[in-house]
């Protein structure tokens, strides 16, 4: 049997190696346009914050109008923002085709590698919640708080959106990522949605305070960040799903006597996975929070269109594809009012 450190080590590798596969590094083979061109299409641009030339990506629908949306989309770590649009990446590819229906700025930023400290590249990571000392893996110390808000300010300027509906999504360390933004910044964020991603026992944050509406999806058999919670090899110990649950619905002052339970259809019963959400509407003066529990669903967001290979799911677990997971969280995202 392998040593704690012997396996982390080793587990590490092994998703570094998926990483390859999914999405983790690489290019996405989309060939940018320059930031101020305002052609539609993806575009990539750079922001000093800190005195670092940060970079970032960015979709532009076609005829975007004035005080649209906007949704910042955060990767995972070990990746990068080029990594989250490959062919075979999953269920992120589909955020493109909703800013083109639904008329929102997507903007994609890089996080740091904590190892070289470089913002480019595509071996990056956020600075979410977790207190570094509960952390063997790399795990990056950089303000990415700020330079997300700049990138608000930046938005607002540059394209006249909406500062009221500046959203955020992110997929596991991102998603961790988009609870550090909700906890710190509540009044500049109007609503986030986390995909396999749980608050951390060990937290630089604090607990959630203020209400901010947020939407969840976690798998039951997630190898990564465990939906019961605890120790997750070396990356920190978890909360469990629910009880991350719990925490935003207290922070949210939300009404779960009036909670309701919906299952998902059934769309791919080969897929072996369901969805189930729950949701626990707003109080008097509080934010909703739906939780979606994606039963038999592992380290992965639900992709009806867009599957990861079936190799990697023998690693990270089962994929869902009932539900176009972007879809279900900017279903939940716009719904919020201003």
């Amino acid at each position: 049997m392998m040593a704690p450190k012997t396996f982390r080590t080793f587990l590490w590798a092994v998703l570094a190696l998926a990483c390859t596969v999914v999405g983790c590094g690489g290019s996405s083979g989309i060939d940018p346009l320059p930031e101020n061109s305002d052609e539609p299409g993806w575009h990539e641009g750079t922001l000093s914050h800190n005195g670092e030339e940060r970079v970032f990506r960015f979709y532009l629908p076609d005829d975007l109008p004035e005080n649209a949306p906007t949704v910042v989309l955060l990767h995972g770590g070990t990746q990068g923002m080029d990594a989250l649009f490959r062919s075979r990446a999953g269920g992120t590819n589909e955020w493109p085709a909703v800013a083109d229906e639904e008329k929102f700025l997507l903007v994609v930023p890089n996080g740091i590698n904590p190892e070289t400290e470089s913002p480019t590249g595509d071996d990056q990571f956020w600075n979410d919640c977790r207190a570094p000392g509960s952390v063997e893996g790399p795990h990056s110390t950089a303000d990415d708080v700020g330079f997300v808000m700049e990138l608000e300010s930046w938005a607002a300027s540059r394209f006249s959106t909406d500062p009221d509906r500046f959203y955020v999504s992110g997929v596991s360390n991102g998603g961790m990522m988009a609870y550090r933004l909700a906890i710190e910044r509540p009044d500049r964020v109007a609503g986030i949605a986390a995909f396999v991603a749980n608050l951390p026992v060990e937290s630089e944050c604090g607990r959630p305070s203020s209400p901010v509406p947020v939407f969840m999806a976690n798998g039951t058999e997630d190898p990564i960040i465990p939906f019961e919670g605890g120790e997750a090899d070396g990356r920190g110990p978890f909360l469990s799903a629910p009880d991350t649950r719990t925490r935003w619905v207290r922070a949210n002052e939300a009404d779960t006597t009036q909670r309701t339970e919906t299952d998902l259809p059934d769309r791919n019963p080969n897929d072996g996975s369901v969805v189930v959400c729950e949701d626990d509407p707003a109080g008097e003066d509080g934010a909703p929070v739906r939780f979606c529990r994606v039963e038999g669903g592992g380290h992965t967001m639900p992709s009806i269109e867009h599957a990861v290979p079936r190799w990697v799911r023998r690693m990270v677990g089962p994929q869902n594809r009932d539900v176009e997971g972007a879809r279900l969280a900017w279903e939940f995202l716009r719904s919020q009012p201003k």
